[in-house]
């Protein structure tokens, strides 16, 4: 396994106490903070694929709770329509004017 070289800063106090620790418990800083890192890389792995699948579920369940009222979604109708980030008016513009656009060539 390659292994590389880390640098971080820490307090000097907490340095200190972290090499008494080590020292009395007969473990290296490296081992320690090999195992801390495993330790968090696993659990954090482990939360984050928990969280992933929960996320599965709502969506699944959400998009069945949709199916059985009848909703469809237009995007889902028809994979072709898009919108633009520019184009916001429309069918839903709430009987308000269209904005005015201008090509830059003219004064207003």
């Amino acid at each position: 396994m390659q292994k590389i070289l880390m640098n971080f800063n820490v307090s000097s106090s907490i340095k200190e106490r972290f090499d008494v620790i080590c020292h009395v418990n007969g473990k290296t800083r490296t081992s320690v903070l090999v195992e801390l890192m495993t330790n968090y890389v696993l659990d954090e792995g482990k939360r984050l694929i928990e969280r992933q699948k929960e996320f599965g579920h709502f969506d699944r369940s959400f998009q069945d709770s949709n199916d059985l009222k009848g909703y469809r979604n237009q995007a889902d109708a028809d994979p072709h329509l898009t919108r633009s980030a520019r184009q916001t008016w429309g069918e839903d513009d709430l009987g308000l004017p269209s904005p005015m656009l201008s090509d830059g060539q003219g004064e207003w």
